[in-house]
């Protein structure tokens, strides 16, 4: 059959519209003058509704009038399995205020619902278990923010969402801004800042497993979704993912043609630009562009070395003129500014009535300005590392303002093929890489007691296979298998006057991972669901470097200092393979009401110490780190709420964890055994839907109970004082809450707005941890509000942190790293 699009003007009495456009999902043949159409298999996504009309049309094999007014800025619900097309049609428009009628067996009418008070609240669709599923039946810890959401709250980068989800943190402690460290319900804070580690927490985009923590600076934009499973999914997504896993989804072509064109101007200079544009070239391809540009937006101040200007090091009172005196690169204003520039390619390919192929190519360039540390006031701080400071945490002294070079490159395949009914195949590749080259001092100085200039090559490429009977029936299951093999080059200069001289740390890692894996879900009975799910892995990993001290002003105390020999090499390997699981039972105590509880065990792969090794024993490779995770969870919604709540306990043996090690260094070791337990609690409520107004109020929070239950040591005292701390990154309570009020104005004009809140209870930065270690709490206000005209203009403004507080994500004993002052922005957006 042959599709059709037509427009359909002049409906006057029969459709109230003007300028309706009636899509035909396929021409009809002479249409049955009795009975509906029959039951169609439904594969439909939550996405805009001008673009669901057409693909449900063509699935169902009907047609659907309606005006383009009436739907444009409307959003569709998911629509899975095989189902009449009325039925469907009417769960698709759930929450929107409109309704089908039926004008003939196989021709719908598309209308607004008469007198809404309250519709319903909007039906969130997720993959999180790799397959299409309702938010309130996945019997797992996740939380959705849908791509224009993100958007209007700024997020365009994975450590944006801290402070953005309850339960989300990050930390800096140990490498600095781009060395951020993940953690989700506490667990990732004391992970690995070095490019070769084993992230807590799996990042995927579209579907690629990110090996490395260097990815986190991959900017997310044109997004679909952001989901972030919460908690141990070893099944599913495999090792590294003891923590949880952050899903980015991004957009790719519809049915139709449309776009977007937004720019942005805000404080200190900041300005973002992004544009898409995204449809069908012919009947079998479609394709999406999309562009990124951020510039500006430095809030620090740089007030030069300061007394430290012309400093050189002294040995036994004798100054060293032989060494390089640090020089003043003068004052400067809004440091910090973001230089970067991204693009995302997406083609959609129909090779095949049952076969699809989509091909996304990627990358990324960022030139700007690396942020960084404050340290406290002089009168707090008489040391030699001070040059001065007074108390503005936005003014710091430094001996030089560096910029970063950060490249990320890569693309991905997604083919998906229908074997049969209620079996279907998919297949996701993947190859990337990155190339940085990043400096830093992270103690707020310009006295080079350890400062670096690091330059990493990393690539990776990956491919996974699942073949699954995933149409929600009695009985489904999903099968597969995944390989990943990644290579990671990292050398490091240092510069260090505590050991009086320069010195090279030259890294190289080559990783191969390889698992089985397969989950069944049964419904025992109508309302009792049990999944069961294994995942066989297999690690190998090779690790070569050494260590060369150039001692170029031939003072050094390399060896002494740091225990070890000039030169010292090692070429080490690790083998390790593990068998993980998962227990859920899930009960529908109504279609509205369901509970559940789940056990299982999460496993993190054992490698290498990626920081500066100096002896024998910190090459030996650390051991796989394994979880015992319980959680219980409700899950219940009505017309105008959606709640969810989840308590879990989880056990973690053979911590791995960034500590000091027996020559004073930090390093990668096992340091014991640790437990984080808590409860979570989201609410979503529409408190007012009319077809003129709109009110929403969103909330959630996390609980967490994190404790180092044992540590492995030499140092006596340390284990003292570190067993029954709580783990690095592991907020104590934090919570996010929102208002959303729309209000339709006339002549087509809309206003929205709203009011966010966010809290981040106190948190230590690192194990060991003393004051200068610990976060204090923090709450940030935002607001924005948006202007929408009837010509697909939208105008808005926002505010962030519009109360100005100041807060430190990062205590680092005398260093600091301070949050972003009251900023605020104007944009306009067009959409076509």
């Amino acid at each position: 059959m042959t599709n059709r699009v037509f427009h359909a003007a002049n409906l006057r009495r029969g459709l109230m519209a003007c300028c309706a456009i009636a899509v035909l999902g396929a021409a009809a043949p002479a249409l049955a003058q009795e009975g509906g159409a029959p039951p169609a298999a439904f594969s439909l996504q939550a996405q805009p509704l001008e673009m669901a009309l057409p693909a449900f049309a063509r699935q169902a094999d009907v047609q659907v009038l309606y005006a383009s007014n009436l739907v444009k800025g409307k959003r569709a619900n998911a629509v899975v399995g095989t189902r009449p097309p009325a039925e469907a049609l009417r769960d698709l428009l759930a929450g929107t205020g409109l309704k089908a009628t039926a004008t003939g067996p196989r021709t719908f009418l598309i209308s607004a619902e008469e007198n809404p008070v309250v519709a319903e609240l909007e039906e969130v669709v997720v993959t999180a278990q790799k397959r299409s599923a309702r938010i309130e039946d996945v019997p797992i810890a996740v939380t959705v923010l849908d791509g224009g959401e993100a958007q209007r709250r700024g997020v365009t980068n994975v450590v944006d969402l801290v402070d953005q989800i309850a339960g989300v943190s990050v930390n800096y402690a140990f490498g600095g801004t781009n060395y951020g460290l993940i953690s989700i319900r506490g667990i990732g804070g004391a992970d690995d800042y070095k490019p070769n580690g084993n992230p807590s927490v799996a990042l995927h985009v579209d579907g690629v497993y990110q090996t490395s923590n260097a990815y986190l600076g991959m900017p997310l934009f044109d997004l679909d979704r952001v989901e972030v499973l919460k908690g141990p999914q070893g099944t599913l997504y495999g090792r590294n993912t003891t923590a949880g896993v952050i899903n980015a989804i991004t957009r790719g072509p519809g049915p139709v043609t449309e776009g977007s064109a937004r720019l942005e101007r805000g404080s200190y200079g900041y300005t973002e630009a992004e544009a898409s544009i995204g449809g069908p070239v012919s009947d079998t391809l479609g394709v999406r562009l999309a562009v990124l540009a951020q510039n500006g937006g430095g809030f620090m101040t740089g007030a030069g070395a300061g007394l430290l200007a012309g400093y050189r090091p002294s040995v036994k009172g004798v100054v060293q003129t032989q060494v390089p005196a640090l020089v003043d690169p003068g004052r400067r204003e809004g440091f910090g500014d973001k230089d970067l520039v991204a693009g995302r390619a997406t083609f959609d390919v129909k090779l095949a009535p049952e076969s699809d192929l989509v091909l996304k190519l990627f990358g990324s360039r960022d030139r700007g300005d690396t942020r960084q540390y404050d340290r406290i006031a002089r009168a707090q701080d008489a040391t030699i590392a001070n040059a001065g400071e007074n108390s503005d945490p936005y003014e710091f002294y430094s001996a030089g303002y560096p910029t970063q070079r950060i490249d990320i490159y890569g693309g991905s395949a997604t083919l998906s093929h229908k074997v049969r009914e209620n079996l279907n195949f998919t297949a996701v590749g993947g190859w990337q890489g990155s190339k940085r080259s990043v400096q830093g001092n992270g103690d707020g100085s310009p006295y080079p007691a350890s400062y670096f200039d690091a330059d990493e090559k990393l690539s990776q490429s990956s491919l996974e296979l699942r073949l699954a009977d995933d149409t929600g029936g009695k009985l489904d299951w999903i099968a597969g298998a995944f390989y990943v093999a990644d290579d990671v080059e990292f050398n490091t200069a240092w510069t260090s006057y505590s050991a009086l001289t320069q010195y090279d740390n030259l890294h190289h890692q080559d990783r191969k991972s390889l698992a089985l894996f397969g989950q069944v879900d049964y419904r025992l009975v109508e309302r009792l669901q049990v999944s069961a799910g294994l995942r066989y892995t297999r690690d190998n990993a090779h690790y070569v470097g050494r260590n060369v001290d150039r001692n170029p002003w031939g003072i050094s105390t390399f060896t002494t200092t740091f225990a070890t020999t000039n030169p010292f090499s090692w070429d080490e390997k690790f083998k390790d393979d593990n068998v993980s699981g998962r227990l859920t039972v899930k009960y529908d105590v109504t279609s509205n009401l369901n509970v559940f509880v789940s056990g299982g065990t999460g496993y993190r792969g054992g490698g290498f110490d990626g920081t500066s090794i100096f002896t024998v024993a910190e090459t030996k490779p650390f051991a796989s780190e394994t979880v015992r995770a319980y959680e219980a969870g409700l899950r219940w919604s009505a017309p105008r709420l959606r709640l969810s709540l989840d308590a879990f306990d989880y056990r973690f043996s053979e911590l791995q964890a960034t500590t000091r090690l027996a020559n004073d260094t930090n390093g990668r070791a096992n340091v014991g055994k640790a437990s984080s337990k808590g409860i979570e609690v989201a609410l979503s409520a529409q408190l007012l839907r009319t077809p003129r107004q709109s009110l929403a109020f969103d909330v959630s929070s996390a609980w967490l109970d994190t404790e180092v239950l044992s540590f492995s040591s030499n140092r006596v005292a340390e284990v003292l004082q570190t067993v029954g701390d709580p783990l690095p990154g592991a907020p104590d309570v934090s919570a996010t809450a929102s208002l959303n009020h729309s209000v339709t104005l006339k002549d087509g004009w809309t206003l929205r707005s709203r009011l966010g809140v966010t809290h981040h209870g106190e948190e230590s930065n690192r194990l060991n941890a003393t004051a200068g270690n610990t976060a204090k709490a923090y709450t940030l206000v935002n607001a924005r509000l948006d202007l929408a005209t009837p010509k697909n203009w939208t105008l808005y403004a926002y505010g962030r942190n519009i109360t100005d507080e100041v807060y430190f994500p990062e205590l680092n004993g005398a260093a600091r790293l301070v949050g972003a002052p009251a900023t605020y922005g104007v944009g306009a957006r067009f959409d076509f």
